[in-house]
């Protein structure tokens, strides 16, 4: 695929800063997306097992899938067809109940704020989840897309970070940590998507297990 020029205005920026602000109210704050399984598991304990368990996340999930599905999708933001046939493909990826409604509710979310601060109407039904939106809103908006890609990659790995930092309990310093060593492998999983962006896979049983078993945690603080 052909990337967008970088960004260069300071309009175009700030707009991707504030889509991928922590602040931005979808809710995403919610959901630990597996990571509070892992823990009850022992599968992260600790830095060093959390950067791993991230690592495997960005490699196995964002590299392998959805950065690819969201570079398709920005590219196909004006061909009905093509987006909403990639569009049915996301959601029907989602292997556990617990990441299907999280994704369609930070969908309706961010459907919300399109429509209350943009004053713009729906762009995806949220039936199809949240990277759909995400994505036709970046490329309505004229952001480029190893930015994008950038961008939502740190949001997700993130926003697990902290999850991480509450739940172990892990130090601020040892999340950030994680997040600075985090930051090189992004880069490296842009570059590769930015190369050859065909989806290999979203098979990952290991992650719809621990998905499936945080439904059944006695105690819970985030929603999947």
């Amino acid at each position: 695929m052909t990337a967008s020029p970088a960004v260069t205005t300071p309009s175009s920026l700030l707009r991707l800063l504030l889509l991928s602000s922590t602040a931005l109210p979808i809710g995403a704050y919610c959901y630990s997306q597996g990571v509070e399984s892992a823990i009850e598991t022992g599968l992260i304990r600790d830095e060093a097992s959390t950067l791993a368990f991230l690592s495997d996340v960005l490699a196995l999930m964002l590299q392998r899938y959805e950065l690819p599905m969201l570079a398709q999708m920005m590219q196909a933001a004006d061909d009905q067809a093509v987006f909403m046939a990639l569009a049915q493909r996301y959601a029907a990826s989602r292997e556990s109940r617990e990441l299907l409604a999280e994704t369609r509710q930070l969908a309706f979310s961010l459907n919300a704020w399109i429509t209350g601060v943009l004053g713009q109407p729906v762009l995806v039904d949220k039936q199809y989840g949240f990277l759909p939106v995400y994505a036709r809103l970046t490329a309505q908006l004229g952001l480029p897309v190893a930015e994008c890609l950038s961008a939502y990659a740190f949001t997700v790995l993130e926003n697990q970070v902290l999850a991480v930092v509450k739940t172990v309990p892990l130090g601020q310093m040892s999340g950030q940590r994680v997040l600075w060593a985090l930051q090189a492998q992004i880069e490296n999983a842009v570059e590769q998507v930015l190369q050859d962006d065909r989806l290999l896979s979203n098979s990952l049983p290991n992650l719809a297990m621990l998905s499936m078993g945080h439904e059944r945690q006695y105690s819970r603080l985030f929603r999947s």
